[in-house]
């Protein structure tokens, strides 16, 4: 059973890897051409809502944010 928990584990902090991998060439890729990199989303005005949504957000976004931190940088 540990082994089953180690491999879910791995697996989907691989995944949240690869994910993040992916934005950042989507931001690059719409900084630098113009263009979007998936059809019909900008990640560059979905980024800017989601970090306008936690400012807003006051105490809540904050504890959001710190979850997101922990959780992208765990290791």
């Amino acid at each position: 059973m540990d082994n089953v928990f180690k491999f879910m584990s791995g697996f989907f902090t691989s995944l949240t890897q690869l994910l993040i991998g992916f934005a950042a060439l989507a931001v690059v890729t719409e900084v630098v051409f113009g263009a979007e990199m998936f059809p019909g989303m900008t990640v560059v005005d979905n980024l800017t809502g989601l970090i306008t949504t936690l400012g807003n957000g006051g105490f809540v976004g904050l504890v959001a944010l710190l979850i997101l931190w922990s959780i992208l940088t765990k290791k």
